[in-house]
């Protein structure tokens, strides 16, 4: 068994223990199963491009993430290797999208549609510019934003581990991803009481203060760490008062470092439901906390 086998393995092997634990997320997880799997694969066989990454350290320190610096997709990506198994695995996840991601593969083989075309021309999924290109295509337009937010979390994420090194000795204290941008899908609290956040599309991983909102950066909101299931004290939520926005914590002990965040988050989607109920808003609005 090679390495990116026994990665894969372990990643199925968490999955079927969280859905072991919480037979409540099971179906959910099932779900998006293929899609964890396909990004890990494609991530771990992507090759390096050795590009390095103009940074202005004055702009990152005030804030500006590395995306709206300089860019971050490239031509030379694997764009049709991406793009035909990112399809496969939401057809695979999502039977009722399964026509949709026919077609788009159809045209993406074909050469009718080059997927690095729509980031050449927008670094964040627009609306309009979806609806536009679903109508070309043609597709539901909301079975393509599925495409396109996988599509660009994957080539995010292998951004993040390659701007990783020249970013980390620079201080970040925004809530924000200091690399796309994108808010927290996490928190969690490791060992030494530290509090990191987890960017809900390229995976970097940032220090952030335990009382400051990510996300309107109050600094002592009058949020808490508040505990919804008496057997899993570990899985709280920091909500804030001021925005009514919540992000779900937890504590990470050192074993399980090499679980996958999606997993994780997804594993805690039942929180995800009862703090909407309570009218909060999740700090990232991913896939699966969108009820």
């Amino acid at each position: 068994m090679t390495r990116n086998d026994t990665a894969l393995c372990f990643i199925n092997k968490d999955i079927e223990r969280i859905s072991t634990q919480k037979p409540y997320v099971k179906e959910i997880l099932d779900a998006f199963r293929p899609m964890i799997i396909e990004k890990k694969r494609l991530l771990m066989e992507m090759q390096s491009n050795g590009k390095t990454f103009p940074l202005d350290q004055g702009k990152y320190l005030a804030g500006v993430p590395l995306v709206q610096q300089c860019d971050l997709f490239f031509p030379g990506d694997p764009w049709q290797k991406i793009s035909l198994g990112v399809c496969k695995a939401i057809r695979e996840g999502f039977p009722n999208l399964a026509e949709n991601m026919e077609r788009l593969a159809q045209q993406i083989t074909s050469g009718q549609v080059n997927v690095f075309e729509y980031f050449r021309s927008s670094d964040d999924p627009d609306e309009k510019e979806i609806k536009a290109w679903a109508e070309k295509i043609p597709m539901d337009p909301g079975a393509l934003g599925v495409f396109i937010h996988m599509a660009a979390g994957i080539i995010l994420a292998k951004r993040a581990r390659e701007a990783a090194e020249a970013i980390a000795p620079l201080s970040w204290s925004k809530g924000y991803c200091p690399v796309c941008g994108s808010f927290p899908m996490l928190a969690v609290t490791k060992e030494r009481g530290e509090k990191w956040l987890q960017c809900s599309q390229c995976s970097h991983e940032w220090v952030h203060p335990r009382l400051k909102c990510p996300y309107c950066e109050q600094e002592s909101p009058m949020g808490t760490d508040v505990v919804f299931v008496d057997t899993e004290k570990e899985d709280k939520a920091f909500l804030c008062d001021k925005c009514k926005k919540y992000l779900i914590t937890i504590n990470r002990p050192a074993e399980l470092e090499k679980t996958d965040p999606i997993i994780t988050a997804i594993g805690l989607t039942h929180l995800d439901l009862l703090l909407q109920e309570k009218g909060f808003t999740p700090m990232a609005s991913c896939l699966w906390n969108a009820f």
